[in-house]
C-alpha cells in the first residue's frame, strides 16, 4: 500500500492490501469487456499525454502502431454504434483500456482505481471513524450485546462495558430492529451526544455517550494475564494504537503476548515497521526489498521507539493474513526466539507497489519490487507456514457469493452456493450429507428442517432469504461460543500454559 504525504510533497511506496481471488476474477471479467482499446492506453501511458490531447493534435507520433491506436480510439469514440449508450464514453474507454492493459497472469496487484474507488480505498486505511466506539451483535431478534468497547472511545468514557445489552437509543426501543437500523440510530455528528439504555446484571442503566473519532484498526485486552492484540489492518493510526496497548500491558505486569493477524490483509508497511520497532532490537532488519535489477535493500527497525519485551509471544495467522501482516510475522519470527505462529499458511503476498495519483483523483499502482523476509526468503505465492497448525470449523472461514435476486436452487442441482450452505447446516447441527457444490436430496431435507425451525418458507430451496438467515445463525453461534470454537486462540493460550 502506498502513502502520500501532501504537506512534504513526498510520495513513499509501500505494500498494498492484497485482493482475494474472487475479487480478482470479477475484475478480470470486467476488464475483458472492451479489450480492443487496450493499445490506446498503452500509447497514452508511454507518451505521457491524455488521450483527448493526442486526438485533438495533428502532431502525433509517426510510428505506425501509435497511428493505429489513435485511429481505433477515434473510431470508438466517434463512430462506434453503441457509444451512444454511454454518457461518459471517453472516460469509459480510457478506464477499460487501462484495466485491460493491466490484465496479466503474473501480477494481480498492479491496478488502476477511479477517483471514487481510490477515495474509498484510502479512507478504509485511515483507521478511524466517527462513532461511540463499540462492536455489538444480535444475541436474538430483540437483544444486542456489546462485544467490544474501543480504548479511548466515547463509549468507554461514558461507562459502557463488554457484555452490556443495548435496550434503547435516545428512548427508542431497539426491539424488532436489525443491526443496520440500530447503527443508524447511534450515528451522529462529531462531538454530539447520544443516550443509550443498556441492561447490566438485570438493571437498566442510562448512559450519555459523546460521539468522537474512534480508532478501530487495533483492539487489545488482557485474558488470563496474557496481553492480546487484534490488529485488523495496518492503518495510519495502527502503530500508535499498538504502542498505547503495549504500555498498558506493561503497567499491568503482562509478560506474555498474542498478536492476532487473522484476516488482516495488510495496509501501510510503515505501520508494520512501527509495531515491529516496539518488539525487536534496534537495527534489526524488518524486511528486505529486491528491485527489478536484483538490488536488495534492507529496511531496519526505527531507533526512537520504546522497546517492550515478553517472555513468550504467539502470532495467529490464517489464509487471509497477507502483505504487511506477513512482513510483521516474518520479522518477529526472525528476531525473537520465543515467537511462534499458530493457524494455517498465510496468503503469500510478497510484492511492493508504487502509486501515481492523477489530477482527477484516480490512482495507478504498479509493482516495482518483491519484498523478502529478514533472512532473505521469498514468500510471494508461498506464504508463511505456521509452527503449530490449527484450523477453525470451515463454517467460520467459508465465504459466500451474493446470490442473484430471485434465484433459487433446488435439490439435485449443482451450484456454487451449495457448498457453503451445506457447510453452514452441518455447523448448526443439521444433517447435510455433503460439503461440495452438489446440493443433494438429503441436504435439501436438512435445509427444510432449518427453515421450519426458523419460521422460513419450508421448501428445501437455496434462496436469498434462507442464506441470510443461515449466515445470521452461524454468526450468533460463533459469538456465543467463541471461547470453545476458536481453536486457534485456544492453541495459542495452551502454548502459553493457559
Amino acid at each position: 500500500m502506498e502513502e502520500h504525504n501532501e504537506e512534504k510533497k513526498v510520495v513513499r511506496y509501500h505494500l498494498e492490501r492484497h485482493k482475494w481471488p474472487d475479487e480478482i476474477q470479477a475484475e478480470k471479467e470486467q476488464k475483458r469487456k472492451i479489450i480492443t482499446i487496450i493499445a490506446t492506453c498503452i500509447a497514452c501511458f508511454l507518451s505521457g499525454f491524455l488521450v483527448h490531447g493526442i486526438i485533438n493534435k495533428s502532431s502525433v507520433s509517426s510510428n505506425s502502431q501509435f497511428a493505429k491506436l489513435e485511429q481505433i480510439y477515434s473510431l470508438m469514440e466517434n463512430q462506434w454504434y453503441f457509444g451512444k449508450e454511454d454518457k461518459d464514453l471517453a472516460n469509459t474507454l480510457m478506464t477499460n483500456a487501462i484495466n485491460g492493459m493491466l490484465d496479466n497472469q503474473w501480477d494481480p496487484h498492479t491496478s488502476y482505481m477511479s477517483p471514487q474507488e481510490y477515495e474509498s480505498f484510502a479512507s478504509s486505511l485511515q483507521g478511524n471513524f466517527v462513532g461511540i466506539g463499540i462492536q455489538y451483535y444480535a444475541l436474538d431478534e430483540d437483544t444486542f450485546m456489546v462485544e467490544r468497547v474501543f480504548k479511548g472511545s466515547g463509549a468507554e468514557k461514558g461507562g459502557m462495558i463488554k457484555g452490556d445489552m443495548i435496550k434503547a437509543v435516545n428512548g427508542v426501543s431497539v426491539k424488532g430492529k436489525d443491526i443496520d437500523e440500530i447503527a443508524a440510530m447511534i450515528k451522529g455528528e462529531l462531538n454530539s451526544s447520544v443516550n443509550i439504555t443498556v441492561v447490566r446484571e438485570n438493571k437498566e442503566i442510562d448512559l450519555t455517550i459523546q460521539r468522537s473519532v474512534v480508532n478501530d484498526s487495533v483492539y487489545g485486552y488482557v485474558d488470563q494475564k496474557v496481553g492480546i492484540l487484534e490488529i485488523n489492518t495496518f492503518a495510519e493510526t495502527s502503530g500508535d494504537e499498538v504502542g498505547k496497548y503495549l504500555a498498558d500491558f506493561k503497567k499491568q505486569g503482562v509478560n506474555q503476548l498474542i498478536i492476532d493477524l487473522r484476516d488482516n490483509g495488510g495496509g501501510y508497511v510503515t505501520a508494520a515497521m512501527q509495531i515491529a520497532s516496539y518488539l525487536v532490537p534496534q537495527d534489526a532488519v524488518v524486511y528486505q526489498e529486491q528491485s527489478k535489477d536484483g538490488t536488495i535493500q534492507a529496511h531496519k527497525a526505527y531507533d526512537d521507539y520504546e522497546r517492550y519485551t515478553f517472555d513468550q509471544l504467539v502470532i495467529l495467522i490464517n489464509e487471509d493474513t497477507a502483505s504487511a501482516s506477513e512482513v510483521l510475522t516474518s520479522c518477529l519470527k526472525a528476531h525473537l526466539k520465543h515467537a511462534s505462529t499458530v493457524g494455517v499458511t498465510s496468503y503469500g503476498k510478497g510484492t511492493v507497489q508504487i502509486p501515481i495519483t492523477f489530477e482527477d483523483g484516480s490512482s495507478f499502482k504498479y509493482t516495482i519490487a518483491e519484498w523478502l523476509t529478514p533472512n532473505g526468503k521469498h514468500i510471494n505465492g508461498v506464504g508463511i507456514k505456521p509452527d503449530h497448525k490449527a484450523e477453525l470449523d470451515p463454517a467460520i472461514t467459508t465465504g459466500i457469493l451474493n446470490i442473484p435476486e430471485k434465484t433459487v436452487y433446488k435439490a439435485d442441482s449443482v451450484s456454487p452456493f451449495a457448498k457453503p450452505i451445506q457447510i453452514y447446516l452441518k455447523f448448526l447441527g443439521y444433517n447435510a450429507d455433503r460439503s461440495d457444490e452438489y446440493f443433494s436430496h438429503q441436504s435439501a431435507q436438512a435445509l427444510k428442517s432449518y427453515q421450519r425451525d426458523h419460521n422460513l418458507t419450508v421448501n428445501g430451496e437455496i434462496n436469498e432469504e434462507t442464506i441470510k438467515s443461515l449466515l445470521s445463525s452461524c454468526a450468533k453461534k460463533w459469538h456465543q461460543n467463541r471461547e470453545a470454537l476458536d481453536v486457534q486462540m485456544n492453541k495459542a493460550l495452551s502454548l502459553l500454559g493457559k
